[in-house]
């Protein structure tokens, strides 16, 4: 039987040496973002005493979803974002975009960033800034301007364009920072405090502009202190406090799908059975003219609705509630503070 030869070394061609090792093996893609024990000690600039701003945060983001970095003020957000963006320098641990290292350009020109309080060159107009940014990610000058108009006027600056930016209101200028965030259509967007300044229709407006990101591939990295916002948004979240992370995971699956407790609103409960229902441990308000009972337990709940059918009590609605974003964040950095 005939074997492949490679005439020039008269041993089998390279070909049938890798056929015959078997099927290819399917090679895991790289994590978008990873963090792997990063570490942040700055000094006390008057008595020069260490203090540490971020202890052991590890985290992997995934293609096309958005996560959010969550905690209270010092938690120590902006400094891992900064860590990850190259401005500061980890004290210790491994941080790796696509596998490289945070100042390698490779990694930059496909990243997007948003600082928390955005500042330009406020003699500039809305589109010779952008076309600034377009010529540090060596984008050409048409695609630079189409781009500009284009994401101009999604974020509601399309009449704004030619106006220097020191007549921008913070809202504006926002916008234009989330602007210049998507110009060079950034395969991961880091964003500090995006909702920062905006109305309630340009916070509507920036929520889709980011699902719209997502479905294109593209992951988002954001901090926020807006929690219903975030927990309508995100796909997952890390809570940090003290530089620590407390929790992470899909907001589903911390929060749980469990009932906190049942809203039963009623019309015509007599005052005396309002009463004893206080007494019994049931929040009884009055909204409106009408009774609202906060009930906790299942049994229970069943208990009192049997008892306003026999008396005729009306009832409007019966409503699960169940724990918001807000109140599981609350719960857990009150638990380990």
């Amino acid at each position: 039987m005939s074997q492949e030869r490679d005439d020039s070394r008269g041993r089998p061609s390279w070909n049938a040496e890798f056929l015959r090792q078997g099927p290819m093996q399917e090679v895991a893609p790289l994590p978008i973002l990873e963090l792997s024990a990063v570490r942040k000690v700055y000094r006390d600039p008057m008595t020069l005493k260490p203090f540490t701003a971020v202890e052991g945060v590890s985290l992997s983001l995934r293609r096309g979803e958005i996560f959010g970095l969550l905690g209270p003020n010092g938690a120590g957000k902006t400094t891992t974002i900064k860590m990850i963006l190259g401005l500061a320098k980890p004290t210790s641990g491994m941080i790796r975009i696509w596998g490289r290292e945070p100042r390698d350009r490779a990694a930059r020109t496909r990243l997007g960033y948003l600082p928390e309080n955005p500042s330009f060159y406020d003699h500039l107009t809305a589109r010779e800034y952008l076309s600034l940014v377009g010529s540090l990610f060596d984008l050409g000058a048409a695609i630079s301007r189409r781009r500009a108009d284009e994401l101009l006027a999604r974020l509601g600056l399309k009449d704004e364009g030619r106006k220097p930016l020191r007549k921008f209101s913070k809202g504006m200028i926002q916008r234009l920072g989330i602007c210049q965030a998507l110009l060079n259509q950034p395969d991961l967007l880091i964003l500090d405090e995006p909702m920062s300044g905006l109305d309630p229709i340009g916070r509507a407006d920036v929520k889709q502009i980011l699902r719209e990101e997502r479905r294109r591939g593209a992951t988002v990295l954001m901090s926020s202190h807006v929690l219903a916002e975030t927990e309508s948004l995100c796909d997952r979240v890390a809570i940090l406090h003290r530089g620590r992370v407390l929790e992470m995971g899909e907001v589903k699956g911390l929060l749980g799908t469990g009932v906190m407790e049942w809203e039963v609103t009623v019309e015509g409960l007599p005052d005396s059975v309002a009463e004893r229902l206080r007494t019994e441990g049931h929040a009884v308000d009055t909204i409106a003219g009408r009774r609202v009972i906060r009930v906790r337990e299942g049994g229970e709940l069943q208990r009192l609705l049997r008892a306003f059918g026999q008396d005729n009590v009306f009832i409007h609605s019966v409503e699960p509630r169940r724990p918001s974003l807000e109140e599981h964040f609350v719960r857990t950095i009150e638990s380990a503070s």
